[in-house]
């Protein structure tokens, strides 16, 4: 069995999407500890802005789907 191709294109989308996942993450992480010390201004902030960078992820990894829906 023989790996799929991807195009160059659907790799730096794919690097994109991990970049924000991985922004999400670290906002995620920090909205804990802030959670864990009772700050509710950087809880929230960090929730914000994790919530913000997981849309971004969403919406740049919709750009790999077909634009038919693939046969879904």
């Amino acid at each position: 069995m023989t790996a799929p191709v991807i195009s160059p294109t659907a790799c730096l989308t794919f690097d994109a999407v991990a970049e924000a996942a991985s922004l999400a993450e670290s906002y995620a992480r920090n909205a804990v500890e802030f959670a864990l010390i009772r700050d509710v201004r950087g809880a929230a902030y960090s929730l914000n802005c994790a919530a913000k960078a997981l849309a971004a992820a969403a919406s740049t990894a919709q750009t790999l789907h077909p634009a038919d829906g693939g046969g879904r």
